[in-house]
Formats: structure tokens, C-alpha cells, sequence
């Protein structure tokens, strides 16, 4: 534990670093001044009864430190009355030897010279608590990594053991009794995003009879996957798949869709969170079915972000036809009866079901949970300012992404699927596909996505399917199909005349116009011309990952992705305990990634969301002396777990401990000394530190 680590570098630095005495002198003044104005507490604490275990460690720690001279040591401070050697405390017997000499020996605190606290605190813990002693007044003095392990001279290891020891001693004065608490978890389940891996989580666990809060930033579910119209390499009809999913989500009973929202703060822990959210107004009643007859009369119109701006939409409008919710949504920011409520009102006159209110606010709701999924997502990189020369727009329509191919070709789509024609005169149409771009490079994606190029493939096929015969070349350096489908979508498309050319410096490509076509350029090729240009873009973190990521006190890898448990043997879990990770909020990946991620997340989060489990709270947490706290809200700024909140009505701080988790953090921020640690009180420090500078 911290308390002796201190303890244990202070001993240090007096022994090899004799400049530092001097500030440890300062150090030791200071330390005296505070146990001398604890006098009388000390010495009615000094009446308590101490027993002292010295364990061998199997002869890791006796084989480096006298044992025998500590028992003598031991007994003659007159502060411990049971000296007890064991060869390993840990193992079965000593266990069975620790639990009798304390009923044998009715004590008030007991002392443990061993290994680390870290490893076996908690048993020891344990035991003396079956016994009747208070965990609290079970202490440990690490006298094996401190001083068995790193002090080759046997005589000066046994003098640093017992120097700690006394430490522990001193510690043990001003030791009160922890109580423990426990409370049953909340199994209900928070899932952010509403995405297919979204969806399919919430599906799964509804299905086990939990209650599912699914929150989505955009107006309705859907994520990415909506703004495609086959999925590779099957080929797959993917509003087709979707909407049995959105479908299946909107009527089941345990989820409660909450979509235009956003999360604005999450608080607790496993089986006990509670998230803040956000739910904006769309001054539309529920009980609109997104007939869409108010569109046609709205008189404003702005770049429609479905369809990545190639399409305009109205004030008024709905993400997509079928969406889930079915609502439309009024864009204040645009609208003009926001700016003169008398100028426009065509759409309440034309609803039929009176839908419009234009008097909705922002809802601010809050949501108790058990656990959270996190199914934020990723997004497409922008590449084309990497490898155009000129000004950006002498190539719209000519040079694209694939998402924005994949919208022109989609039936949800700007041009209802109908792709541009290319090529005049009935000349041959040609049409230039570049992988990796923006990938594999320090300045865009630096990674492999491991999708793009299946990815890329199908502008083949909805150009063969749309446009019939097609000229159309690949430019790659790797190539990436790693299941046996993927390969032979790649097969489908060479044998319809697809070339592959591969290029060592995929990023020596640049792109020109060329009266009207692309000119395309490179290491080793020459002002190709293409009527079409696509470049084949991997996948990047969502920004929502990393905005959730700071409320969430979550860890990112160096890529922005939400960093898993384990790489390889607990990637749907996050390392805070009760946050999970689903689809591409971890790591690019494809439908059948995300899906089955889903479900497996789903899977590990109902294993560990017992109904009727109870979790035990942390006991060594902190409390706000309300006597000395000032106001000064310097505790609230640096908790971490948002545990800490402002009383107007005193004017000081409160610790909800149900929430603290026992960090210290507030404690060492204090500036006037009212936010105390549980177990690591100033008295309990400043005692400990006194006992090895003069053990």
C-alpha cells in the first residue's frame, strides 16, 4: 500500500542519499509538531493490545532477515504482546496458524511482516474479520520487496524491517474500524450508440427480460450502416436487413429509445451508475408518422448531412423513410419561425395529426444503470485534399470517397441510386479505384483498417449491375480479403475485367482535371485519364469516442479507439470495471465483426449483471469535515469519479460515498485540511513516517 511505500523510500533516502536529510529533518519537525498535538489520542491508543505475525516466506524473507532478532525487538517495545513466527502465512497451514493465535490471543490490532499488502492483504483481511477484528486494524509492513528482496546486507535488511514494523506500530494507534457496506446492482443496461452493434446488444439483452436505455446523437437509429444499399461481399440488401433489426427495437418492450440526445455526464461504478443525458427538443410530437406531407411546404432548405451535403434538405425533415423513431425534427438553428414566429407556420397547417410544438425544451433526463456499453462507432477518413492538385471543387462528381460512391449508388441515397453517367459519346466509361487512401500514412490513418478493400470492391459491382460494360483499374500496394467470401468477391470482379495494379508508393498519386476528366499520376504511371476517381478510405475513431472517453474516465489507445481489457482475452470489456466496448468503438471492423461483437458483449455484461448480486462498496473512502471546509469546490474539480458535490445551503462540499472509490485525490487537493481519507488520515501518515526515522 501507499502508506509504507512512503515510509520505505523516506528510510531509503536517509541511508544512501545523505543531502536529502536535511529536507527530511524539516520533513521530521513538521511530523513531530502533529504527534505531539495528538498526545493523549496516542496514548490511550498506546493501551491496545498488538500481536505481530513474522512470516519466512519459505525462506524468502528469513533467509535475508533476522527473524529472531525482530521477535526480540518486538517484545521489548512493550507495544506488542504476541510475537508469532510462520514459515508461509499464506499457504493452507499458516492460514489455519493465523486465524488460532488470534483466538488464542484477543488483541486489538494486529501487525503482518511480510510480503506485499497487494498481494495478500485482503486474505489476511479475511481472516481476522472471521475472527472478530475490525479490517481496519489489520496492518502490513512489506518486508520482503523492501527490504528482503533489495537489501543484500542481512543485518541492514533486518534493520529496515524493523523500522517498518515500528511503523506499522505507530500506524495501528490511530487506526478506527472500516465498515464494510454492500448494496445489490442495478441490472439495468446503458448502451450508447445506436448503430447495428448498438441495436443488436440492446436485442440480446432485452431478450434475457433486462431493461435497455439506448441513446443515440442522431434524430434516429441506424448508425453508418443505413447509408449503404448492399453489404459485401455478399451483397447483401442492407435496408432490408435493417429494418426487421429497427423494427424489432422500436416494439420491444425492455428498450427505451432515446435518440437526439447526448450524454452529458456519467457518475459511479459498476452496478451503480448514473448518466445525465441530454434530450434535445425536435418539436415534433411522438405521434408523428413521418408522413412527410409537411416537406413540400417548408420554405427553407440546408445541405443534408444523410447524404454526406450532396442533397438539400428542409427546416423540417426526417433522417431517412422508416426511420426509427418515426418523428421529424425542426432545425431551430434554421427555421424562421424561430426568428419571427409570425412569418412561417406552414407546417402546423398542413400536419394531419397536429405533431408540431414549437414550445418543446431540452430534456434533461437521468438514468440509474447496473452497467454501460459503449457502441460509438468510427468514421470514414478525408482523404481527398492528400491527392488533388487545385481547387477542391473542380473535383466534385469527379473524385470521391467510397461512402460518398456508396450514397449515389444507395436506393436512401441524393440520386435514389441512379449513378452519374460517365464517358461521352459512347465511349468506353473508365473509372480509377485507389486503396489506402489516406491509410498506412502518419499524417491520415496509420493504420489498416481491414475493410477498405473489400470495401472497394464494390464499386465494381454496382458499376457492372448500373453502368454496364466499365473500364476499371485498381491501384494498391497490399490487398486485404481475409476470409474465403471476401476472396472470392475478389475473384468475382477480375473475371469481369477488373485490372489490379500494384504500385510500391500508393501515395505518389496525385490527381489533376484534365479538360473533363482526372488526370492520374505516379511513380511510374503518366497522366492516366478516368472519367471517375474513387479513393477507398479506412475507418477512424468517432469523435463521440473521445468526448465519452473523458466522461467515462476511459482509456484510448494511441490510435483514439477505446482501449479493451485485454487485446486478446477480454476485448469486449474495457479496463473500467462495468464499461463495455461494442463493434467499431474498439477497432475498425466489418457487419459480421460488429454484430457478433455485439452479442458477445452482451453475453459477458448479462454473466456479471446478476440480478439479486450484491457488490461490496469501497470502505477506505474519504468524508468532508464539515467544521473546516471552506467552499472552495477544489475537491469537486479533481474528483475523478464526480463523486464530490456542492452544498449551497452550508456552503461546503459532500462526499456521496456510495460513489467514491476511495482515490485520495480530494484529500491531497484540500487546502484546508477537511477532506480526510479513510485509513489514510494525516495522524495515521504522520505517525507511520515518525516510526522509521526512529526505528
Amino acid at each position: 500500500m501507499f502508506y509504507l511505500d512512503s515510509a520505505f523510500i523516506i528510510k531509503t533516502a536517509i541511508d544512501y542519499i545523505p543531502d536529502t536529510l536535511l529536507y527530511v529533518k524539516m520533513f521530521e519537525l513538521y511530523a513531530n509538531e502533529c504527534e505531539h498535538s495528538l498526545y493523549r489520542y496516542a496514548y490511550m491508543k498506546k493501551t491496545e493490545k498488538n500481536i505481530l505475525f513474522l512470516c519466512k516466506c519459505g525462506g524468502q524473507i528469513s533467509n535475508h532477515v533476522h527473524l529472531d532478532q525482530m521477535q526480540q525487538w518486538a517484545k521489548s517495545t512493550g507495544e506488542v504482546q504476541v510475537v508469532a513466527i510462520s514459515n508461509l502465512l499464506c499457504a493452507p497451514k499458516g492460514k489455519q496458524f493465523f486465524s488460532e493465535t488470534i483466538a488464542a490471543n484477543p488483541v486489538n490490532n494486529i501487525i503482518i511482516a511480510a510480503c506485499s499488502p497487494k498481494l495478500h492483504e485482503k486474505t489476511f483481511q479475511d481472516l481476522s474479520v472471521a475472527q472478530g477484528i475490525n479490517m481496519g486494524k489489520v496492518h502490513m509492513a512489506n518486508i520482503r520487496e523492501q527490504c528482503a528482496w533489495v537489501t543484500p546486507n542481512k543485518q541492514e535488511a533486518t534493520d529496515k524491517s524493523i523500522s517498518l514494523v515500528q511503523a506499522a506500530l505507530n500506524r495501528s494507534r490511530y487506526a478506527d474500524p472500516l465498515n464494510p457496506q454492500t448494496m445489490k446492482v442495478n441490472t439495468d443496461i446503458l448502451i450508447i450508440g445506436g448503430g447495428i452493434a448498438g441495436m443488436q446488444a440492446a436485442l440480446t439483452i432485452a431478450r434475457a427480460g433486462r431493461r435497455v436505455y439506448l441513446v443515440e446523437r442522431e434524430i434516429s437509429l441506424g448508425g453508418t450502416l443505413i447509408q449503404m444499399d448492399e453489404i459485401a461481399p455478399n451483397m447483401e440488401c442492407s435496408p432490408c436487413l435493417l429494418a426487421p433489426l429497427l423494427a424489432e427495437v422500436r416494439d420491444e418492450a425492455n428498450i427505451e429509445v432515446i435518440t437526439n440526445a447526448e450524454i452529458e455526464q456519467i457518475v459511479g461504478f459498476f452496478g451503480n451508475f448514473t448518466a445525465t443525458v441530454r434530450k434535445k427538443a425536435r418539436y415534433v410530437k411522438e405521434n408523428c408518422i413521418g408522413c412527410e406531407e409537411c416537406f413540400a411546404v417548408c420554405p427553407v432548405s440546408a445541405p443534408r448531412e444523410f447524404h454526406n451535403g450532396m442533397s438539400q434538405r428542409q427546416a423540417i425533415f426526417t433522417l431517412f423513410p422508416g426511420s426509427v423513431p418515426a418523428a421529424a425534427v425542426i432545425d431551430a438553428n434554421i427555421c424562421t419561425h424561430f426568428q419571427d414566429a409570425a412569418s412561417c407556420s406552414a407546417c402546423v397547417t398542413v400536419c394531419p395529426f397536429d405533431s408540431i410544438d414549437f414550445t418543446q425544451q431540452d430534456e434533461e433526463m437521468e438514468i440509474a444503470v447496473g452497467s454501460i456499453i459503449l457502441a460509438s462507432g468510427a468514421q470514414p477518413g478525408d482523404p481527398l485534399p492528400m491527392y488533388i492538385q487545385g481547387d477542391p471543387g473542380d473535383f466534385a462528381g469527379k473524385v470521391m470517397t467510397t461512402m460518398d460512391f456508396e450514397l449515389l449508388a444507395s436506393s436512401l441515397g441524393p440520386t435514389k441510386g441512379e449513378l452519374p453517367q460517365l464517358g461521352s459519346n459512347g465511349s468506353t466509361k473508365k473509372v480509377a479505384v485507389m486503396h489506402c487512401a489516406g491509410s498506412l500514412r502518419e499524417d491520415g490513418i496509420p493504420y489498416c483498417s481491414g475493410i477498405c478493400c473489400t470495401n472497394a470492391l464494390k464499386v465494381d459491382d454496382y458499376l457492372y449491375k448500373k453502368l454496364g460494360e466499365t473500364e476499371i483499374t485498381h491501384y494498391h500496394k497490399d490487398l486485404v480479403f481475409p476470409t474465403h467470401p471476401e476472396q472470392s468477391f475478389y475473384k468475382k470482379q477480375k473475371s469481369k475485367g477488373s485490372q489490379f495494379i500494384f504500385m510500391e508508393d500508393i501515395h505518389s498519386i496525385q490527381l489533376s482535371r484534365s479538360n473533363g476528366s482526372v488526370s492520374l499520376s505516379g511513380n511510374g504511371i503518366a497522366n492516366a485519364e478516368y472519367d471517375l476517381v474513387v479513393l477507398s478510405t479506412g475507418l477512424q475513431p468517432s469523435p463521440a469516442t473521445l468526448a465519452l472517453s473523458e466522461k467515462l474516465n476511459l482509456d484510448l489507445d494511441h490510435h483514439g479507439f477505446a482501449l479493451p481489457d485485454h487485446e486478446l482475452l477480454h476485448i469486449t470489456g474495457s479496463r473500467l470495471d462495468g464499461i463495455y466496448l461494442a463493434g467499431n468503438a474498439a477497432r475498425p471492423g466489418n457487419v459480421v465483426a460488429a454484430t457478433t461483437h455485439a452479442r458477445a458483449v452482451a453475453g459477458d455484461t448479462l454473466s456479471k449483471l446478476v440480478p439479486g448480486k450484491e457488490i461490496a462498496l469501497e470502505t477506505m473512502t474519504s468524508y468532508i469535515d464539515q467544521d473546516l471546509c471552506s467552499g472552495c469546490k477544489v475537491c469537486i474539480s479533481v474528483c475523478p469519479y464526480k463523486a464530490i458535490s456542492y452544498q449551497k445551503g452550508s456552503g461546503t462540499s459532500l462526499i456521496n460515498e456510495a460513489i467514491c472509490r476511495g482515490c485520495g485525490t480530494c484529500t491531497a487537493a484540500c487546502p484546508s485540511g477537511a477532506s480526510i481519507a479513510r485509513h489514510f488520515t494525516d495522524a495515521q501518515i504522520y505517525a507511520e513516517i515518525n516510526g522509521v526515522l526512529h526505528g
